[in-house]
């Protein structure tokens, strides 16, 4: 398969934290990324010290709080699983908000309501396009996109009598309280090489999982029981109390966009198509993976940076690519939010859908969840 890096920076980044055999230049780069790592962990740890010790305050709100998020940089699956907890809260009778930082958008640093639960208000370019494909996932969910969250929490009991929030990406959000951190972890790379960033793909050190309430293991499907009992054993040495359960994504389709857009997700390709994966993708080698694994001939790939906005210039090298190879082509549905003005199919381009759900352990989960506001009441 061919790999088009359009971000060689963050492809060089990707191969510094996968590799173990350096050249001499690799090494320089990496002495300092050693540096701005020491300086990255420094700082968040002075920020959560600056809440643990009251220097900071962190607000609560009326209601219970539930983060969903990581310890390493993305990969994990947090937005499906966020709908799939969205979904159980509803089950369980209870009104749900999601709220998210609104990465890339215009209005990340304001704050603004993508959905009210009803339709969606505002473009990818405003609310961002992870908190958009949210509002579009999540009927009968209002989504709200800000990185301050506690006005945001406000927000969403006020105006539409949330009874629950979803905080998505929250684990090292400290403004706002949370009654539950729930933390994914990708069962095929735990830990990264160990280093925080930009050395590695940590976000803090393994040892802050304590802070966790449920953990979540991703990717456990492609482990052997050996590896996946040492991947445990791993987790427990950091969090030897929280409930471990298990997730697996799963496949819903792979729909042509204008298809789409309407609102179709189960279409799909015969297996053995020749497919160019088109995505913009802080760890695209999942997607990846997941196009092959589906039974589709994955002959191309195009990788931009993460949250990247797609320009007509672009649409053009695709449709000569798609020309050129007789292949299809197909990106995830974060990407899609971004392209779905697209009022013809200009070029075969078809969307990923994805789902997750608790394979093992979703009752477990279920009552996890249920005791927060109940233990609330």
């Amino acid at each position: 398969m061919k790999i088009r890096y359009k971000n060689k920076v963050n492809a060089y980044f990707q191969y510094l934290m996968h590799t173990s055999s350096f050249s001499v230049f690799d090494r320089i780069v990496l002495g300092l990324l050693s540096f701005f790592s020491y300086i990255y962990g420094w700082g968040v740890q002075y920020i959560r010290g600056s809440y643990v010790q009251g220097k900071k305050v962190i607000k609560k709100v009326s209601v219970p709080v539930i983060s969903i998020g990581n310890i390493t940089a993305g990969g994990t699956g947090k937005t499906p699983l966020a709908c799939f907890f969205a979904a159980v809260l509803q089950q369980q009778g209870k009104k749900p908000a999601v709220l998210t930082r609104g990465y890339g958008g215009t209005a990340e640093h304001t704050g603004v309501t993508v959905s009210d639960g009803k339709r969606l208000l505002v473009t990818p370019e405003v609310g961002g396009d992870e908190a958009v494909l949210m509002g579009r996932l999540l009927p009968q969910v209002p989504v709200l996109a800000g990185k301050r969250r506690y006005e945001t929490a406000r927000q969403a009991i006020r105006d539409f009598a949330c009874d629950v929030l979803l905080l998505d990406d929250g684990f090292q959000h400290w403004q706002l309280h949370r009654d539950l951190d729930i933390v994914l972890i990708d069962g095929t790379n735990p830990f990264g090489n160990g280093h925080v960033l930009p050395r590695g793909i940590l976000r803090e050190k393994p040892e802050q999982l304590q802070r966790a309430g449920l953990l979540v293991l991703t990717k456990g499907e492609s482990l052997s029981a050996d590896e996946k009992k040492k991947v445990v054993c791993h987790i427990r040495q950091y969090n030897k109390t929280a409930p471990l359960v298990e997730a697996q994504l799963t496949v819903c389709g792979c729909t042509p966009l204008v298809r789409w857009r309407q609102g179709y997700r189960t279409d799909a390709p015969v297996a053995g198509t020749k497919v160019i994966a088109i995505s913009a993708l802080g760890n695209p080698q999942v997607f990846e993976r997941t196009l092959v694994q589906s039974g589709y001939q994955v002959i191309d790939s195009l990788q931009y940076a993460d949250h990247h906005p797609y320009t007509e210039k672009e649409y053009a090298v695709w449709r000569q690519l798609a020309a050129a190879t007789g292949a299809i082509l197909v990106t995830t549905e974060k990407d899609a939010v971004k392209i779905a003005a697209l009022t013809e199919a200009a070029f075969p381009l078809y969307v990923l859908s994805i789902t997750m759900t608790i394979t093992q352990g979703r009752e477990t989960a279920e009552k996890v969840i249920q005791a927060q506001w109940e233990d609330k009441s």
